[in-house]
């Protein structure tokens, strides 16, 4: 695997700069290559690199039963060297409450826990495209909350909630964006004995109203830049609700067009009452105060039992509406140690590491992640993506980021942010010159094709990577990717440009947080591990693909992933909950069916390579796997969306491209201002790099059509996890698409 950046611009650069640019490089490589073979007995010597070799190449899952073709795969761990540093694995840890009373009593109460930054201003801005972005100005250090101090919040907003009328067993709409506060009342919600039901902050309006009249809840907690779309939610959707319990502004002080704007945020809606966070947990704690009686706080706050349905969770609507994913307190328990044996090696000091927290919590992977960090010591620090590394578009230019005060050691991320990071990072090489970009690609695979071979590049870490490492604060130890498949050139270049251990997991809602991950020592890319502690994986066959798990030399077929936890299905989907699960009475497992299709290597890792759902039969009879081919493309650089189409009239496949506007720009820039010689640039580039990434030639689209429009959750496009909602995208675009279906394809870019 080589990476580089996409170079070809068709910009009009003159073959003499490049024939430079190539000559210098070739001067380079002598150079290095010199010194690479002159030191390499010192680096042999000193790194050992067959250890390294021999602890990638383990074995790291085998089958229970090798002879039996159903048997599932399980993964192989130190399960004790995991779970003593810890008290989760204590039989009287059942239930989210359990957990706070645990922690309490075995981690120092004084020891800082939950971190976040005092917002000093706020004002509005114009971007380059005159939109309004808010600014914020931050303090230049972060807050810490104690456990001592986190245990009586939660306690007194426990209180509060039942005092303001919410009874015990009654479900709570959390509606917020990630912060400190979510994760309190998170915990409040299970010490009051209430039903949690996460709902994606970056839904549509019609999700929303979905999960509230699912659940029929009449509470909600949301975040202040959230109430408009709470208010409007509630008015254009005609939904009940009884109280609103908010978060006050963050910010001391804003401007006077903020404050104009947002003068109506509280304003009461019918019978409905606004109650502001801070009033329910003070409500709590003069409770409290009032009262002295055990007896008497028990009654009021009585948690569920563990076996009973705690958290509802939404998932993301990517195939349709939202489904309502039911999960008790022990399942969730449960999957903590699960999460503990995909950081191993964090675990034995667990409180020197600090989590950057800023994917949405309603997640159940950033859920399950953060009590992970909290069971073996850690502290969370919650960031916001519009502030959280230098250059983001909500900081002041007076303010450093959030990654660069918190200097975290773990981070969970989505694809689409190690996307964009690697997109900043050639921007501002290109902005230099074009012989920094291709002494950049030299230098990263000059590390990656050692780092194969198990050494590890100390001068370039030092020289080159360690300045892209200070934009995340420059400690970080690990990186876990999730949400949506990361490509194996992506995940080669940020691990190599960050110098990190960036490691893909996997997981769903439905199997309640991350149930396959990579290990530190594993050196391939794309892959997403072996299974997780107390996890069962196994292949049924997929023929109508042409999977199944006699195939050689690795074993293919759809996904299921299994505990020894009940499966309690969908809310109100019968159906679709059978249909969804298969268990296993012999062993007593419970599987949960993924629709992903994955090939196992021999070394018992699992790579995801289709998705049921995404495959597509060609007139010809042949299968393409859509949601591989977006995957492959968008490493392109000119792609920041792109969202392909085929159907069984015709032997080829389309596709609508969100182009990357900055990328646009320089091609504008430098003359080329017509749609369709756009069209041809970025065909061409998108032709070259699927090739090379692999795709065959009936895999890639022969027609396109760029799309100006953005693709948000906003404007249900996109997943709140940033995944294609792909039946919107065709009803939107249905026009567009048909006449792309129905042009000649030699009229394509080029074939």
């Amino acid at each position: 695997m080589t990476i580089d950046s996409d170079r070809n611009n068709g910009d009009g650069t003159s073959k003499n700069k490049i024939s430079a640019t190539n000559i210098l490089i070739i001067v380079i490589d002598i150079i290095v290559t010199l010194y690479t073979y002159l030191t390499l007995p010192i680096y042999v010597w000193w790194q050992n690199p067959k250890q390294t070799l021999h602890k990638s190449e383990r074995i790291r899952s085998k089958k229970m039963d090798a002879n039996d073709i159903d048997s599932p795969w399980v993964g192989i761990h130190d399960e004790d060297s995991i779970l003593n540093c810890t008290f989760i694995n204590d039989s009287d840890c059942q239930t989210l409450n359990d957990f706070i009373e645990k922690h309490y009593q075995y981690f120092p109460n004084e020891n800082p826990v939950i971190g976040y930054r005092h917002v000093y201003y706020e004002y509005l801005e114009d971007d380059k495209d005159g939109r309004k972005i808010k600014k914020r100005k931050l303090s230049d250090h972060y807050q810490w909350i104690n456990f001592r101090q986190i245990y009586d919040r939660i306690t007194n907003i426990a209180h509060g909630l039942r005092l303001s009328g919410i009874e015990r067993n009654e479900p709570v709409v959390i509606l917020c964006e990630t912060c400190a506060e979510f994760l309190l009342m998170q915990f409040a919600i299970a010490r009051a004995g209430l039903v949690q039901v996460n709902v994606y902050a970056t839904l549509g309006e019609s999700g929303i109203a979905h999960a509230i009249r699912e659940t029929k809840a009449r509470y909600m907690f949301t975040s202040w830049d959230l109430l408009p779309k709470v208010r409007a939610t509630i008015a254009n959707q005609k939904i009940n609700i009884d109280k609103i319990i908010y978060l006050r502004r963050r910010a001391l002080k804003v401007s006077s067009e903020i404050l104009e704007n947002e003068k109506d945020y509280t304003k009461p809606i019918g019978q409905m009452d606004m109650i502001p966070f801070d009033r329910i947990e003070l409500m709590g704690q003069c409770h409290l105060d009032r009262i002295k009686s055990s007896d008497d706080e028990e009654q009021l706050c009585k948690p569920l039992d563990k076996d009973d349905i705690s958290l509802i969770v939404f998932t993301s609507g990517s195939t349709g509406i939202p489904k309502g994913v039911q999960l008790t307190s022990a399942q969730v328990i449960k999957s903590i140690p699960t999460a503990l044996s995909a950081v191993p090696e964090l675990v034995v000091d667990g409180s020197n590491h600090i989590l950057a927290s800023f994917l949405p919590q309603a997640h159940i992977f950033e859920a399950i992640v953060e009590l992970t960090l909290l069971a073996f010591g850690g502290r969370i620090g919650f960031a916001n993506p519009l502030t959280l590394v230098d250059g983001a578009p909500g900081l002041s230019p007076d303010s450093r980021s959030d990654l660069s005060i918190l200097r975290p050691t773990i981070m969970m991320v989505a694809p689409l942010v190690l996307k964009r990071v690697q997109a900043q990072i050639y921007k501002k090489l290109e902005a230099r010159s074009s012989i920094h970009v291709a002494l950049f690609d030299y230098l990263i695979n000059y590390k990656l094709r050692w780092t194969h071979k198990g050494y590890t590049t100390p001068l370039l870490n030092g020289l080159i990577c360690c300045k892209i490492r200070e934009l995340f604060g420059g400690n970080l130890a690990k990186v876990i990717a999730g949400g949506a498949p990361l490509s194996p050139r992506l995940q080669a270049f940020c691990r190599m440009a960050m110098d990190t251990n960036l490691v893909q997991g996997y997981g769903m809602t439905e199997t309640c947080g991350p149930v396959l991950c990579m290990d530190q020592y594993d050196l391939s890319y794309g892959r997403s591990g072996p299974p997780l502690l107390n996890i069962y994986a196994k292949l049924d066959d997929w023929t109508e693909g042409g999977y199944r798990r006699t195939d050689f030399p690795c074993p293919r077929g759809e996904l299921l992933i299994g505990s020894k936890t009940h499966w309690n299905g969908y809310l109100n989907l019968a159906e679709a909950s059978q249909d969804g699960y298969v268990k296993d009475e012999k062993n007593g497992i419970h599987y949960v069916r993924t629709g992903d299709i994955v090939q196992v290597h021999s070394d018992g890792t699992f790579e995801i390579i289709d998705r049921k759902k995404d495959l597509v039969k060609l007139a010809n009879g042949e299968y393409v796997s859509l949601g591989k081919i977006e995957s492959t493309l968008k490493n392109c650089n000119y792609i920041d969306h792109i969202c392909v189409f085929g159907n069984g009239f015709a032997n080829h496949l389309v596709g609508l491209i969100v182009p990357n506007k900055e990328k646009l720009n320089s091609l504008a820039l430098n003359g080329t201002r017509s749609m369709k010689r756009l069209k041809e640039i970025i065909g061409k580039l998108m032709q070259e790099t699927g090739l090379k990434c692999g795709l065959k030639s009936v895999e890639i689209p022969v027609q396109i059509e760029i799309v100006m429009d953005e693709w948000t959750p906003d404007n249900e496009m996109l997943t709140a996890a940033m995944k294609l909602k792909r039946n919107a995208i065709k009803k939107r675009y249905q026009n567009v698409i048909t006449d792309m279906f129905s042009s000649n394809a030699n009229d394509s870019h080029g074939r």
